[in-house]
């Protein structure tokens, strides 16, 4: 008998561990999941500011790992910022909420919420209804976190007046609305109609957090973009020789047609300066002036056996 009840305590402590485990697990996933998202359009935002379209780059995985990984220490931050700022709001409602002479307060907590998340909800219909508002969106994303915030709120708020309402049903006091309906959500009914609520907020919530990431994400690669046109001049310098003439280089490309006597180390004829290396994939090279501007161009060239390359460090 001792043994079966050893046994028992053992397999739901068991079962208490992997609920824990689970419970962690899930949120570091979706997490991990919007980091990678998010430095994935960021690298993608930060080479079509040049006029790359990344899906032509031919990057690898490790190297559109790579690119992605330097953009989301900002992202990362502000987002474990955010939970510690959420696992203390959530500490100090549990504290209001856990004692009976807080009620009132608690109440007070709970309107707030609910204020909070139909202001929330309005401000996303209205972004998705009026796309010209989105455009207009002092901070990005606006729109994307109210999705994924207003309906939380809405659960939260009424997850603390339903806590006070089944309180008050336990100690017997008199019928009242809230007491009805905290005495309605204990049934079988409540609980399918919870869990369809639930499924649908976790659904906004994971949709708008994605969004989010996106317009996020997108702004800040073309915020990095500009600071690494702004400083392409820190970069090492490119001399490219080639054995033909360049079509149409973009403007701030010095070409020089070099004298040949028809030996092989002459065979490169052209030479071409104010250039620097963007990116080099797929066996090409993406060169862009060293001055950038708006009529600036990316210049891609095959790095094969008909040019030759030199590095300058910059000075």
């Amino acid at each position: 008998m001792s043994e079966q009840v050893a046994d028992g305590s053992s397999a739901s402590g068991f079962l208490a561990r992997v609920r824990e485990i689970a419970g962690f697990v899930a949120p570091t996933t979706v997490v991990t999941a919007l980091l990678f998202y998010f430095g994935y359009v960021a690298t993608r935002s930060r080479f079509e500011y040049f006029g790359v379209y990344l899906d032509l780059t031919d990057l690898s995985n490790q190297r559109m790992l790579l690119y992605g990984v330097e953009v989301v220490y900002v992202p990362a931050a502000l987002a474990f910022l955010a939970v510690l700022v959420l696992l203390a709001v959530q500490g100090i409602v549990r504290w209001t909420v856990g004692a009976a002479e807080r009620d009132a307060a608690s109440l007070l907590v709970s309107l707030a919420a609910a204020l909070g998340g139909l202001l929330l909800v309005a401000r996303a219909l209205l972004g998705m209804l009026v796309p010209r508002m989105e455009e207009v969106e002092p901070v990005p994303g606006t729109t994307a976190l109210a999705l994924a915030a207003g309906p939380a709120a809405l659960a939260y708020a009424a997850w603390i007046a339903g806590t006070v309402a089944r309180r008050r049903l336990d100690r017997g006091e008199s019928p009242s609305a809230p007491v009805r309906l905290a005495a309605w959500s204990r049934s079988d009914q409540a609980g399918r109609v919870r869990r369809g609520c639930l499924a649908c907020i976790v659904g906004l919530a994971v949709a708008g957090l994605f969004w989010a990431a996106n317009e996020f994400a997108w702004a800040y690669g073309a915020g990095r973009a500009y600071d690494d046109a702004r400083k392409l001049t820190e970069r090492p310098s490119v001399i490219l020789e080639t054995r033909h003439a360049l079509t149409d280089p973009p403007i701030g490309v010095h070409e020089t047609a070099l004298g040949s006597d028809g030996t092989a180390q002459d065979a490169f004829g052209y030479r071409y300066d104010g250039m620097r290396l963007l990116l080099a994939s797929g066996g090409r090279l993406f060169l862009v002036p060293e001055r950038w501007t708006k009529e600036s161009r990316t210049m891609v060239v095959a790095y094969d056996g008909d040019v030759r390359v030199q590095l300058v460090p910059a000075g």
